[in-house]
């Protein structure tokens, strides 16, 4: 930008031109004009890539010279290659300089850079889906995504806004439009967003299958967010893999360690008869190291609370001392006192058979 505006500045016309050199912000680029165009002996082609402008004279010398004297300048025909240069060292696309027949103005483009370019799609969108105007929201986006079609972000953000009108059919449309694109950038995001309002819908089948369709994704955040959503479609296997493949780089955050223990759960209530009873026993063993992790990291009492629950259900199965079960059941009581979900299985635990279980700790 500051190369394009000295050049602006240093090769305009101080006498035959009497529009001032003018600068445009556009939502997409930013337009550098100076007046008139360019002198004589340098074309069109002398602009492109891998071409060199001759070294025609100079209109302002002393300008020049000045801006030289700044280090804004080197006066050596270096400025559009280092434009070029910036323009992807900053991953933008490629600047764009053309002036008329006519030459009575040059004119550089400097297109914005494509994460700029999304930002700014998806705050409009969200001011007129926040002023009431969701029609308009919806339309700004969809054209937004015509010019951007990989941009899992404003694919996700038409999907959650076309789900909140209750237009599951524009949402399935816009999904398997982004499916089918080759580059792609925030891979997940829709996929994600369309599973999660079909299982708020109890749509299991379809978000089982859209769950299936995620690309590898390389995010934790993404990792995480489709192991939660397996889990709640009922793919603890699918759900159980993704939980273990971010875990040990995750090991300190409460919530996974908390889901991927529930996932361990899930898997074990799956495993019948005697050939399955080692696995089943191993996984619940596996829950209960992990329920105790989770609960030394929360801070969050409803969470601990659910643990709690989980870990003396857990230690209700694996015939764990009576004291032990007894104790977390009251903690998460305690933590909960008005789940009625915990006291009443706390009650059904009290009333059971005492035969199998054990009273107190081994020594």
């Amino acid at each position: 930008m500051e190369e394009a505006i000295v050049n602006a500045v240093y090769h305009r016309s101080y006498e035959e031109a009497t529009e001032p050199t003018k600068v445009y912000f556009y939502p997409d680029r930013m337009e550098i004009i100076s007046y008139p165009g360019p002198v004589p002996g340098i074309e069109r082609q002398h602009l492109l890539v891998g071409h060199v402008v001759p070294p025609v004279p100079a209109r302002n010398r002393r300008i020049g010279e000045l801006l030289k004297e700044l280090r804004l300048t080197e006066m050596r025909g270096t400025g559009l290659p280092k434009i070029r240069r910036k323009m992807g060292e900053n991953g933008s696309p490629e600047p764009i300089f053309d002036f008329d027949d006519a030459r009575t103005y040059f004119r550089v483009t400097l297109p914005v850079h494509p994460r700029y370019r999304l930002l700014h799609a998806l705050r409009e969108g969200a001011h007129l889906w926040a002023v009431g105007d969701r029609t308009g929201a919806i339309a700004h986006l969809e054209r937004a995504h015509t010019q951007q079609p990989g941009s899992g972000a404003i694919a996700a953000q038409i999907i959650e806004y076309a789900l909140v009108n209750d237009d599951l059919e524009l949402a399935r449309k816009v999904l398997g439009n982004f499916h089918r694109e080759g580059a792609k950038s925030e891979i997940g995001q829709p996929y994600l967003a369309l599973a999660r309002a079909l299982l708020d819908r109890n749509e299991t089948a379809e978000a089982r299958k859209i769950l299936s369709m995620v690309p590898p994704a390389t995010g934790h955040r993404d990792i995480i967010e489709t192991a939660v959503l397996r889990k709640r479609a009922a793919d603890y296997e699918g759900a159980h893999r993704l939980f273990a493949q971010v875990f040990p780089e995750l090991r300190d955050d409460p919530k996974v360690v908390q889901e991927f223990a529930q996932t361990k759960l899930a898997l074990a209530r799956q495993l019948y008869g005697p050939k399955n009873l080692a696995t089943k026993k191993r996984l619940n063993q596996e829950a209960v190291e992990l329920l105790h992790r989770a609960i030394q990291l929360s801070t969050d009492h409803v969470r601990s609370a659910w643990c709690w629950y989980d870990l003396a259900r857990t230690l209700t199965w694996l015939r764990e001392p009576t004291t032990d079960i007894e104790a977390a059941f009251l903690r998460a009581i305690a933590l909960l006192p008005d789940e009625a979900r915990f006291k009443e299985a706390y009650n059904d635990w009290k009333k059971r058979p005492l035969v199998g279980v054990r009273r107190q700790r081994r020594q």
